[in-house]
């Protein structure tokens, strides 16, 4: 009788013992060893503070990351567009597969997070989410707590598309100590927004608590209005195409000239016969992460 519970109380225990070593490999999941000749995305979630909110994001681990490695990688951060999310660059164009193909060729690594921004612009909305301070004082420090990353603005780039590319430019300028390379794909750096525009009339970032978007709020908040002795040494590359009608390549010309005549480094490329729509993306997103590994290797 007694072998028999002895028996009973093993077959008990190891669906147990199965599940704590299930949850064990789960738990590593969120900074695993890459293969030598394959890369890896890893889709988790962190708790930031200053929004009190799980926090999706997605990190790309590039062929022959080590976690328990001495090597370490230059990050680029990469930020959505207006009704978009962590997801975007992964799927509506395979981000994953071009820069494994950069990598391959030029033997170049670097490690990308791509972040979740709801509809916010990157800034801090008033009585909103704080996602300026959620991406400096909570995305950053646990990306560089969780990987293996170079932490000097020298290897640290952040970028995105239409609105992220609006917000990049913000933190680069704002934030000259933290990261020192910006990538924009037809940011949306408006200088007049007519209030007829569909996105003026549904997005709330710009709200003063009376009017949803407030063109004061709208431009006390523009990259610009950081430029400062520091901006001199930070670097850019902004493409956007002639044919936007979404974001007129004047005002693109109008930003990249204001950063020009401050000492910036831009690399501007002007495309033509595209819109701002994920057909032109596609084709700039390669540019952008080719400029980002150059620079930060």
């Amino acid at each position: 009788m007694k072998i028999k519970k002895c028996g009973l109380a093993i077959l008990t225990l190891l669906p147990i013992v199965f599940f704590l070593a299930g949850c064990g490999s789960k738990k590593k999941a969120a900074n695993p060893a890459v293969k030598p000749n394959q890369s890896q995305v890893v889709t988790t979630t962190m708790y930031s503070k200053k929004m009190h909110l799980d926090w999706n994001y997605d990190v790309y681990l590039p062929a022959g990351y080590d976690p328990s490695g001495s090597k370490k990688y230059p990050v680029l951060y990469m930020l959505h567009g207006v009704n978009g999310n962590h997801r975007n660059l992964l799927e509506r164009f395979n981000s994953q597969q071009i820069l494994d193909g950069l990598v391959h060729r030029k033997n170049k690594k670097m490690i990308v997070v791509f972040v979740d921004g709801f509809n916010s612009f990157y800034v801090n909305q008033k009585d909103g989410l704080p996602m300026e301070d959620a991406i400096v004082h909570d995305m950053v420090p646990t990306i560089n707590k969780l990987y293996k990353t170079k932490t000097d603005p020298d290897h640290t780039a952040i970028g995105g598309i239409s609105m992220g590319g609006y917000g990049a430019a913000r933190f680069v300028l704002k934030y000259p100590n933290l990261f020192g390379k910006a990538v924009l794909i037809s940011p949306s750096v408006w200088y007049n927004l007519p209030n007829t525009n569909p996105i003026k009339m549904s997005m709330h970032a710009f709200t003063d608590g009376k009017k949803s978007w407030s063109d004061k709020v709208y431009q006390s908040l523009f990259p610009t209005n950081y430029l400062g002795d520091q901006s001199a040494k930070s670097k850019f590359f902004v493409e956007t195409t002639s044919s936007d009608t979404t974001v007129p390549v004047k005002d693109v010309n109008r930003f990249v000239k204001k950063l020009q005549s401050n000492n910036i480094s831009v690399k501007y490329v002007k495309d033509s016969g595209d819109n701002h729509n994920w057909t032109y993306w596609a084709k700039a997103a390669p540019n952008a992460y080719n400029w980002a590994l150059d620079e930060m290797n």
